[in-house]
């Protein structure tokens, strides 16, 4: 429901009665999603009477932005990820939470619309920090990539409605998926007695 108020806002302020006549809702739920939005920093009133509403200046800029990278864009996976990191020192979270956003906007076959890094916690004499990035993607192998490399905690695909994908693009993905679990496996090989793989291979296949 607020997203349909903030689209109805983009075009220009409403009172609370011209968005109850246009989206065909009642009146207060309308003004209950007014005030959560108010509460939330996503719009602000302006003076005079009526009343009317009109989305924060950071939000319209922001889609503006939004809107003009999509114009350029010709990647259709969009997805909108969070990448957390937790660590002993505060600092160093930070700086690492940086350091992996500034490879996501290095990288080619992204295209990021918005990335934000958040407050560090403290939680349990550990610091804990994430990046909200939303963003879109080349191809289905570039999606693997992203998801084995950067991995985010959750990944909610934002388009498309659906996906068509050849079977080489299909391959191509798992073929790449399959490579870094090798690496991976040959590294935990490297660091764990034989003994040790073994335990973690029967808690592994068990839990499967």
């Amino acid at each position: 429901m607020q997203r349909k108020i903030a689209v109805l806002l983009l075009t220009e302020p409403k009172t609370a009665e011209d968005i109850n006549k246009q989206l065909d809702i009642g009146y207060a739920q309308v003004t209950k999603e007014l005030n959560n939005m108010l509460k939330q920093g996503l719009i602000k009133k302006q003076d005079g009477f009526p009343t009317k509403y009109t989305l924060d200046d950071y939000i319209i800029e922001t889609v503006k932005k939004r809107k003009q990278i999509s114009e350029n864009d010709s990647y259709k996976l969009k997805v909108r990820a969070i990448i957390e990191l937790q660590g002993i020192d505060k600092d160093l979270v930070r700086v690492n939470l940086e350091k992996i956003e500034k490879m996501m906007t290095n990288e080619k076959d992204f295209t990021i619309y918005d990335s934000k890094i958040s407050e560090i916690l403290e939680q349990d004499n550990m610091f804990f920090g994430y990046i909200d990035a939303t963003l879109s993607l080349k191809s289905f192998s570039t999606l693997i990539y992203f998801v084995s490399f950067y991995t985010p905690t959750s990944v909610e695909v934002i388009a498309p409605e659906k996906y068509d994908i050849s079977m080489y693009e299909l391959q191509d993905g798992i073929m790449d998926l399959s490579a870094l679990i090798q690496k991976y496996v040959a590294e935990i090989h490297k660091r764990l007695s034989q003994e040790e793989v073994k335990k973690m291979q029967d808690k592994l296949f068990k839990a499967n």
